[in-house]
């Protein structure tokens, strides 16, 4: 069972080292229009909505990532429910893959993003003795450890790893997914 985890994780860590560059690039400069455009507006020159923050919005979407996590989990565990009542669905088997090899993805370009993101803060941080940027660098650790985390608990439910690969726990996580979206049509998100 540990290998499996290892593997999962392993994924994910093989799409970060590909888009760590890219990304966390990304991260830098969004963090360096942030501190711009906070200079600005301080001078009264910048007004209206941060272009830098909805950058951040667009990049980091949480929605998305959400999205796609509980859409894999729903679809995998009705797959192997299928599959334990003698029924294997090629295509939703396919589908689940496609929908792991695409969460990796998502979780990949957000944790890379974070990660220049908190690079950026710490290093202001140090240079300009706020606290601000080490707060946020432990916010970002924290909030990329739930995604990744959650992507192995995604990736084991797809790939069946016990107990996922019977009918209880199965449906459990099929019914976890859709009262979480249950809950989110109701409550709203904020």
């Amino acid at each position: 069972m540990m290998t499996d985890f290892k593997l999962i994780a392993g994924r994910l860590v093989t799409e970060i080292r590909k888009d760590i560059f890219f990304f966390g690039t990304c991260g830098v400069v969004v963090g360096l229009l942030m501190l711009w455009q906070f200079k600005l507006k301080t001078l009264g020159v910048a007004t209206g909505k941060a272009w830098p923050t909805e950058l951040f919005s667009d990049f980091v979407s949480f929605n998305a990532f959400t999205l796609v996590f509980v859409g894999l989990i729903a679809i995998a565990a009705a797959s192997t429910l299928f599959r334990s009542f003698g029924f294997p669905l090629p295509r939703l088997e396919a589908l689940v893959a496609h929908l792991e090899e695409r969460l990796s993805q998502i979780a990949s370009s957000i944790i890379s993003f974070t990660l220049g993101l908190s690079a950026l803060a710490l290093l202001h941080a140090v240079l300009t003795l706020e606290q601000g940027g080490l707060a946020l660098a432990l916010l970002v650790m924290i909030f990329d450890c739930v995604i990744f985390f959650g992507f192995v608990t995604a990736g084991a439910i797809a790939r069946r790893v016990a107990p996922f690969d019977q009918r209880g726990p199965s449906l459990l996580a099929l019914g976890g997914s859709v009262i979480f979206v249950g809950i989110c049509l109701v409550n709203g998100i904020n």
